[in-house]
């Protein structure tokens, strides 16, 4: 007891004052649950009988006592009436039987043999049978009743047991002080919304009732019920088994309760993956999420094959769940390989202007007009900020500053003149592919432009064209991308992509991965 080095010895007596239940994987419920006769049911049933007065606080204990012992004075004589019809069933049967004992000798010195009895009501215990009734009074044996159903029914007992176990009135001084369940996977046979139901139970039980609950689960929806100061990671690195605790990586900082609220607030059934993958990819939205693993298989990785998991954070949030896994800041976070693919989303503000905001700004007009402008090639700090991470196992891809912007725009450069890209929900689709083919033929870049219709957008896009240092061939380029990240709604475009990328064959005009993905994927999938 107390610290180990101690090595001090807990005494039978006070180990005895814990009452603890354990519920494995497999169990048995019928063994245990639908008769009288079986020993936890028949505790229970003990436990609860005459409940009504046991729990009456106008009584004082030796009222208790009497009108308990009333009772079951009044049920023995009750029972007579049974054993007496049996005897009178018996009478002439006996007088045959009693037969054999005097023709044998047995029957001496006026001694006969005779049967007698009684019944207590605890004997009446093993004739109960559990059953479920239905509205329509329908009356089904509990062995017809879902594995799941029963499961939850035989878990409801075992808690009366408990309650049984700790009770002083009924126990005296071997009454149990502290209660403990530990219940392994209990989301076998059940369905989610069956699952959230019963944590929500456990939750009050464990309020009024058990003082500490286990649950060990590779449920999802089981995750995603518990608050995360409950969850407790048990994870192997290097043949060493590993404990985390996610809810105290975050300390009592604004910063850091921002992150666990929010953290709080992501984790739902889809999203608990974070805690039973072995390796994370974190993206930013649902293209890259949808898009991710189809290139993984066109690249010979197979996400699955590595327990590797992309997830969809919505947005720029990445610091907020990296707290949970960034070991090198935190000894409570878990260890496992993140990879983080972000987007550069390049920016300006007018620097006369004051107070003015961060605006949008496109590749062509990057750096174009220093006078006027404030300039930032990647607004996303996180990217910086973790440049210099000393964690080995956290990662951060995206792609080239000055270069490129976004997921979507980075792909057609990767692929200026594939028309697959062009998909059913792509607007401006005839003006793309002109780009495209313009590109194909080498056309100056004034060709390029007489295929847009004429437009605010387009006159922008003159100006930047004039102002920035690029070579022409790269402008072409940039022509395109541009005004396909323009004509695309995201959403959409993901779905039509993954399709796409699913369906390649080696013989087809291949859509080329973007370098940082791929990069990505590679370094993820690669042997610990």
């Amino acid at each position: 007891m107390g610290n180990i080095e101690n090595k001090n010895l807990i005494d039978t007596d006070s180990i005895n004052k814990f009452a603890f239940q354990f519920l494995t994987a497999i169990r048995d419920v019928e063994r245990d649950l639908f008769t009288g006769s079986n020993t936890l049911l028949k505790e229970v049933i003990d436990f609860f009988i005459d409940y009504e007065i046991k729990t009456d606080i106008s009584m004082t204990d030796e009222e208790k006592k009497i009108k308990i012992r009333e009772k079951k004075e009044l049920f023995s004589k009750g029972a007579q009436s049974l054993i007496q019809s049996l005897q009178d069933r018996m009478r002439e049967g006996k007088k045959h039987m009693l037969q054999y004992v005097e023709n044998t000798g047995a029957a001496f010195d006026k001694m006969q043999p005779s049967f007698e009895g009684g019944i207590l009501d605890t004997e009446l215990y093993s004739a109960l049978k559990l059953i479920v009734e239905n509205e329509t009074g329908i009356k089904l044996p509990a062995v017809n009743n879902g594995l799941g159903y029963n499961n939850l029914i035989y878990i409801s007992l075992l808690l009366a047991k408990m309650q049984k176990d700790a009770s002083g009135e009924y126990l005296g001084t071997n009454a149990k002080v502290y209660s403990i369940l530990a219940i392994e996977e209990p989301e076998a046979h059940l369905h989610p919304n069956m699952q959230y139901k019963f944590l929500k139970f456990l939750k009050q039980n464990r309020e009024t009732e058990v003082r500490q609950i286990f649950i060990t689960s590779h449920s999802p929806s089981i995750t995603a019920a518990v608050d995360l100061d409950d969850i407790i990671v048990l994870y192997k690195n290097k043949e060493e088994t590993k404990v985390a605790y996610p809810g105290k990586v975050f300390n009592e900082s604004p910063d850091d309760i921002k992150s666990k609220k929010y953290v709080k607030r992501f984790i739902d059934v889809t999203k608990a993956d974070i805690f039973f993958a072995r390796n994370l990819i974190f993206v930013e939205g649902l293209a890259e999420q949808l898009v991710i693993p189809e290139f993984a298989t066109a690249l010979g990785y197979d996400l699955t094959d590595t327990h590797t998991s992309v997830i969809n954070i919505g947005g720029r949030y990445f610091e907020h769940f990296l707290k949970l896994f960034d070991t090198s800041k935190n000894p409570n976070a878990i260890e496992k390989r993140i990879a983080c693919i972000t987007d550069l989303d390049p920016v300006r503000k007018e620097k006369s202007v004051k107070g003015a905001t961060w605006d949008s700004c496109s590749v062509l007009a990057l750096n174009n007009d220093l006078d006027k402008y404030e300039y930032n090639a990647c607004s996303n700090p996180f990217v910086n900020t973790y440049k210099s991470n000393s964690s080995n196992h956290i990662r951060i891809f995206t792609q080239k500053e000055k270069e490129s912007c976004t997921f979507e725009y980075d792909l057609i450069l990767h692929n200026i003149t594939c028309e697959k890209l062009i998909t059913d929900s792509t607007s401006n689709q005839n003006e793309i592919r002109n780009l495209m083919l313009a590109y194909k033929e080498n056309k100056s870049i004034n060709d390029m432009l007489a295929y847009m219709r004429n437009g605010k957008y387009k006159e922008n896009m003159e100006i930047d064209l004039q102002n920035t240092p690029m070579v022409d061939g790269e402008k072409k380029k940039h022509i395109i991308a541009d005004r396909y990240l323009m004509s695309i709604s995201k959403g959409e475009l993901a779905q039509e992509l993954a399709h796409e990328i699913s369906r390649m064959e080696p013989s087809d005009n291949m859509i080329v991965c973007p370098i940082y993905i791929k990069e990505a994927i590679k370094w993820i999938c690669q042997p610990q």
